[in-house]
């Protein structure tokens, strides 16, 4: 069965729609991977990205079979499963993957007693994903119970609903009730004392726990180096902090510096008394800024893209499939130094 759900302000109305199988089977493979059987065909409605990107509402793999009716825990409630195998980085979170939790409350007109399903690796309390639990803990408010699948283990579910994404980042237009949602999630922390004005989004905390892609500035101790001696800005390292931290800190600093990165979506914790400078990479200049155009426009904070700084490190030897993750480096610091200062005067 499918459950037509209208999303405002989104222009993929062929995406907006959640399939209901009653009695099927659900794992958890490893890490952020699962199966779904129902009338023991593999399910893809809802799990395959290409097949939800399209709008498409075919539900099976009809060449995988599996008839094993075994499980290890049955489950006899009504779940929308959470799920998007991009759902633990930043950027993708928030979209891909917490754009559906914005179909609970229309879901839930339909079965009043609704709880979420989540693989227990995209809900935990320690490790490099935690911001996943603790926003849903911030949006939900707690007011939705949620169902953790363990690893390893086979479930057999009365109602499994599967939301497909009606939005996948960086797609132009169609986030805009995402958007909303974020900064009406936002407005419930309040801000904090910063011991200076200005800070720096540090990505030597993903250095630290080897969780960084190609993607890295080669100087970036140096530029480090540079904004405390010559500015006096503070160094965060975002993995440091839990969600709240990472609003407050948003909501709080007066300058906040960062390169193009997954943490732009924090432009959307701002306000208008922030302003928030990108120091782009110089193939993302050209698609992430006009995201962050986007976010800050809608949060009404000040974004300022310094672009043309940097310049790509590519090995001829080695071809990447995704050019965006090129190493770069900023081929002057002093100037880029200066031309902070004269941000922090006021004077640009």
């Amino acid at each position: 069965m499918i459950i037509q759900i209208p999303i405002p302000n989104s222009i993929h109305v062929n995406r907006q729609f959640c399939t209901v199988l009653d009695e099927s089977y659900l794992k958890h493979i490893d890490s952020f991977s699962l199966e779904v059987y129902h009338d023991s065909k593999k399910v893809k409605a809802g799990i395959d990205k290409d097949t939800q990107k399209q709008g498409n509402p075919e539900t099976y793999y009809l060449n995988k079979v599996n008839k094993d009716k075994s499980y290890d825990h049955k489950i006899n409630d009504d779940i929308l499963l959470l799920y998007d195998d991009a759902g633990v980085n930043y950027a993708h979170f928030f979209f891909d993957f917490f754009g559906k939790c914005l179909y609970f409350k229309e879901v839930k007109k339909y079965y009043p007693n609704l709880k979420l399903g989540i693989l227990e690796d995209f809900y935990s309390e320690t490790g490099n994903s935690t911001f996943i639990k603790q926003w849903l803990e911030l949006y939900f408010e707690k007011d939705v119970e949620i169902v953790v699948f363990k690893k390893d283990q086979r479930y057999k579910v009365k109602t499994l609903i599967l939301p497909n994404s009606f939005y996948w980042f960086p797609e132009g237009y169609g986030d805009d009730f995402i958007l909303e949602e974020i900064i009406k999630t936002v407005e419930k922390i309040p801000t904090i004392e910063t011991k200076s004005k200005g800070c720096y989004i540090s990505r030597q905390d993903t250095v630290k726990r080897e969780w960084h892609n190609k993607r890295h500035l080669i100087n970036e101790l140096d530029l480090i180096e540079s904004l405390q001696n010559e500015l006096g800005y503070d160094i965060i390292e975002l993995m440091d902090y839990d969600v709240i931290g990472k609003i407050q800190i948003f909501k709080s600093y007066d300058f906040i510096i960062q390169q193009s990165s997954a943490s732009n979506v924090s432009l959307l914790f701002s306000n208008k008394k922030n302003t928030n400078i990108i120091i782009s990479h110089p193939i993302m200049e050209n698609w992430l800024n006009f995201k962050c155009q986007q976010f800050s426009q809608k949060s009404k904070t000040n974004l300022i893209a310094l672009d043309g700084g940097g310049e790509l490190i590519i090995d001829p030897n080695e071809t990447l499939a995704d050019k965006n993750n090129y190493p770069w480096k900023l081929s002057n610091i002093e100037g880029l130094i200066e031309v902070l200062k004269q941000i922090d005067k006021g004077e640009i």
